[in-house]
């Protein structure tokens, strides 16, 4: 079996204002159901909770991925190809954007130019048994949301440079419209937190 991420959007003044020894639970729950459940298979796209709960987390799968941490994987080797037939600014901005979804915020450095993130994520000192992939606090959500600003506008052009240089692209992300959608969904997940002033955390199952 693969890697797969469970991702969440949370409130996180609310998480922050529940006793520390209670936050784990809650936020396991939001994941993955009361326990455990073993039913427990909501469809790809946003769950938010039932209205006569709190409303402080909303749950999002990423489309065609069945939770799996491939697709990011590979979309991660996709745009390594391809940065380098993209000019400068936009590949600055994807370069910072995908770094959290793509390669964990490590410094990518395969390419000569590689560079540093400008948001990494935290870990959490109260979060001890959830096992982490992902964990953005909301200053870290709304400095990705600025550079989605500058991704979004000019994504459609990349379809021509990873058309004509990606001639033979294998794993998971094989075209252009499997990267975009992507790269468009995770920025609808920081977009959808950023408007709130919440964060998000990726949870490894």
């Amino acid at each position: 079996m693969g890697v797969c991420m469970e991702v969440l959007i949370v409130d996180w003044a609310h998480l922050e204002s529940v006793p520390a020894e209670r936050r784990e639970d809650l936020v396991e729950e939001a994941a993955f159901g009361p326990d455990h459940a073993y039913d427990y298979d909501l469809p790809p796209g946003w769950t938010w909770p039932d209205p006569t709960q709190a409303r402080w987390w909303a749950r999002y799968e990423f489309l065609d991925t069945m939770t799996s941490y491939k697709a990011h994987f590979w979309a991660g080797e996709r745009w390594d190809e391809l940065r380098a037939f993209v000019d400068a600014p936009q590949r600055d901005a994807l370069d910072q954007f995908s770094a959290p979804l793509f390669w964990d915020g490590s410094t990518y450095a395969s390419q000569t130019s590689g560079f540093s993130p400008t948001v990494e994520p935290d870990t959490c000192d109260w979060a001890t048994r959830l096992d982490v992939m992902l964990w953005l606090l909301p200053n870290e959500v709304a400095a990705l949301h600025r550079c989605w600003g500058q991704v979004e506008p000019h994504l459609g052009s990349l379809r021509e440079p990873f058309d004509r240089h990606l001639t033979e692209p294998i794993g998971w992300i094989q075209d252009f419209p499997s990267f975009s959608r992507l790269v468009t969904e995770w920025g609808d997940v920081v977009s959808q937190a950023a408007r709130r002033g919440w964060a998000v955390i990726g949870l490894r199952t």
